[in-house]
């Protein structure tokens, strides 16, 4: 697959921490690619997200990425929501509401889930004792709209990703790889009409994503998030991390692995 910007629309780097990335970013410009971030903000304690930089650190990120780039290169997503007996409806509520007012000056919209227990993400609860609980869809509803209430009262608006009974009045359906923001983002005729010939390729149930190619790779990521479906566990993404060479040509170890051994 080629990521020559003659043969990418767009790049969608989906993070909780771009702070690594700033300084290659105007390379990247340069070589052509049109960018933008899906950008996790979830102001979570340790227990749940070990390694993900402080909220102080991730809103200078937001502020560099916006101030140099324009706020068409962000968009935030407060995801996913999991529901402990620490953190209840109440801290959840609260969290949010803070968050919608520091981010209001560089989102117009809020991105959100309810977590989804896959079979490894209910084993690494478990492994670390959560008291957490499955909300039914009564919870998450009279949630999300007491959510799109106080977003509302910042100017943000609120979508649902992947889960299509939470769409309401109050809240839309999510796009995270979205023909209409994208517009905003690639800088050409060509690219433009590009975007508007993708079909929609939902991932999952209810997705409501246009067509996209993912180079990332399972159990790759260093941040340890207990809650995540994209690692087995915490110690086994660490390892294929530290396996990763920055000349590699690929983010998957076992890929490079495999064309050894051919």
């Amino acid at each position: 697959m080629s990521l020559t910007s003659e043969d990418v629309i767009a790049i969608v780097f989906w993070t909780k921490n771009a702070i690594p990335l700033i300084p290659y970013l105007d390379e990247l410009a340069a070589l052509g690619h049109c960018f933008s971030f899906l950008y996790s903000i979830n102001n979570y304690p340790a227990f749940l997200e070990p390694k993900v930089p402080d909220r102080g650190q991730t809103l200078r990120a937001v502020e560099l990425l916006v101030r140099h780039f324009t706020a068409s290169v962000f968009r935030w997503r407060y995801d996913t929501i999991v529901l402990t007996d620490v953190l209840n409806r109440g801290w959840h509520l609260q969290n949010f509401r803070e968050l919608c007012r520091l981010l209001s000056p560089y989102a117009t919209e809020c991105i959100f889930s309810f977590c989804d227990y896959y079979r490894k993400t209910t084993r690494n609860m478990e492994r670390r004792n959560l008291n957490h609980h499955k909300p039914d869809e009564t919870e998450c509803r009279d949630m999300a709209e007491e959510m799109a209430e106080v977003a509302k009262e910042q100017g943000i608006s609120l979508a649902s990703c992947a889960h299509d009974f939470l769409v309401s009045d109050a809240v839309n359906k999510a796009h995270c790889i979205d023909q209409v923001f994208l517009a905003n983002v690639v800088d050409s005729t060509e690219r433009k009409a590009a975007l508007t010939s993708l079909k929609t390729s939902p991932t999952r149930k209810d997705c409501g994503c246009s067509a996209s190619r993912d180079i990332g790779a399972y159990d790759t990521c260093a941040h340890g998030c207990v809650y995540c479906y994209a690692n087995s566990n915490p110690e086994l993404a660490a390892r294929n991390l530290a396996l990763i060479k920055p000349d590699y040509p690929c983010l998957d170890p076992r890929a490079i692995e495999s064309r050894a051994r051919a």
